[in-house]
């Protein structure tokens, strides 16, 4: 029986993204068969539920080809009950703990300085809010903070912007700091990175870029999208990598895509950003975005009241840091001008911020919609394969990169595996042109267009 469950595993693998794959079904197993019910065991209810949602229908239609008889498909948790998220996710691998944490989690000892101050308090794992779009994602960072080194090594958060990648590694660096105040943490941007590597170079200070971050406990690094087409700092990177995690350092990292689709890194360094967990943050649905907000205005000592929460709630569907700005906005008008927070008052002082209706779409959410509208991967778009079923597709991200966020082309293009620019205009003007004259070009434009914004 296993070795059926194997092949339908093969299947899927070949229509699920790897790391959707690697997080929610490799792990699963065969429990077994009996009048038409098949008995699928999954690790945690995170993996049950995103399989009930995303791929139930195909895996039944798989099993129906061994057994013919088959009236439904029963996901079932095995793992043991879990009292915490991060109980609920498999180590890769454990080691001993040479450092023991002190004595009462969250507090620094006086008598210890820590080697870092960067980390904002505010930025904790109490005071984030989860939702099914943040869960795993969530789950992992505290497993990392309670284990650096031992559990997901290195752990890759991707996700669009303002939707809480920072505040996790924050929280990260808040809580080692909290339980190992000597351990050298490390928290960077990508960009802050590549500085320090240039500036040293510069300066022949080579070796004193190389102690800070390759003595790191722990290295934090948002925004790693940023190391494409900057050679000599991917050499470096590389090298950094491998040194720390030889070493079981931990390793976090943040970007707006996943690995494979950062087609302008080396396939080597790609590789080694997979080798941990890879979890997204997507955007927060309505009743998380209502949490947020009654968080924040809890925070701030706000009291408003719930129809104007729903209401921004409903109206900013985004980020959280917009749905922050609008509450602060909100309450900064109401308290200049002594006026009661209602709907209707929410409704006028908002009307700038919420003018549009509709969501933040960034560049990565294009090419994600365009990608399974049209069945194909990301990579697909982005990479230069040179394949007339790729055409299409890489000319309507184009256009809506042109028409929805008015990028440059130059921009467009770099970020289409550095395309030039004069062929970004060809592909724009092909859509527009098409649209205008061909019916089925026209509905697949507004079919892109209601997905993006709805």
């Amino acid at each position: 029986m296993s070795l059926i469950w194997s092949e339908v595993l093969a299947t899927l693998e070949k229509s699920i993204s790897r790391p959707n794959f690697s997080t929610w079904l490799k792990p699963t197993t065969f429990i077994g068969e009996q009048s038409g019910l098949v008995k699928i065991g999954v690790a945690n209810p995170y993996a049950k539920d995103w399989i009930e949602k995303n791929c139930l229908d195909e895996i039944k239609k798989n099993l129906q080809g061994h057994f013919p008889n088959l009236e439904s498909v029963a996901l079932v948790v095995v793992a043991k009950e879990a009292k915490k998220p991060l109980d609920d996710l498999p180590l890769l691998h454990e080691n001993s703990v040479n450092e023991e944490p002190v004595s009462s989690p969250g507090v620094i000892a006086e008598t210890e300085e820590p080697v870092n101050r960067e980390f904002n308090p505010i930025y904790t794992f109490d005071s984030f809010i989860v939702g099914n779009n943040n869960r795993l994602a969530f789950a992992a960072c505290q497993a990392v903070a309670e284990k650096p080194g031992q559990t997901y090594n290195p752990l890759f958060i991707y996700g669009g912007v303002g939707l809480g990648k920072t505040h996790l590694m924050q929280a990260i660096g808040n809580g080692v700091r909290g339980r190992w105040p000597k351990k050298n943490i490390v928290y960077t941007s990508c960009e802050a990175f590549t500085t320090d590597f240039v500036t040293a170079i510069q300066e022949k200070r080579i070796n004193e870029f190389k102690n800070k971050y390759r003595k790191a406990d722990v290295l934090l690094i948002d925004d790693i999208q940023f190391l494409a087409n900057k050679e000599g700092t991917q050499e470096e990177f590389f090298h950094t990598f491998n040194i720390l995690h030889q070493a079981n350092r931990q390793i976090v990292l943040t970007s707006d895509r996943v690995p494979k689709e950062m087609t302008e890194l080396e396939d080597r360094l790609i590789s080694r950003l997979g080798w941990g967990l890879i979890a997204d943050i997507q955007t927060p649905n309505f009743e998380t975005r209502a949490a947020i907000l009654q968080e924040k205005a809890k925070e701030k000592g706000l009291d408003i009241p719930e129809e104007v929460i729903n209401y921004i709630a409903t109206t900013v569907t985004s980020n959280v840091r917009e749905l922050e700005g609008s509450l602060i906005k909100l309450a900064t008008m109401a308290a200049l001008e002594s006026a009661p927070i209602t709907k209707d008052y929410a409704v006028k002082t908002l009307k700038d911020i919420l003018r549009s209706g509709a969501p933040n779409i960034s560049s990565r959410k294009v090419v994600q919609i365009v990608a399974e509208y049209f069945s194909i991967e990301p990579s697909d778009i982005l990479g230069s394969r040179r394949v007339k079923e790729l055409v299409y597709p890489r000319h309507v991200v184009m256009y809506f990169l042109r028409e929805t966020l008015n990028q440059s082309y130059p921009q467009i293009g770099e970020m289409l595996g550095g395309k030039d620019h004069t062929t970004v205009i060809y592909g724009v003007n092909k859509i527009i042109t098409k649209k205008k004259n061909d019916p089925a070009v026209e509905s697949d434009i507004r079919n892109i267009q209601e997905k993006l914004i709805g």
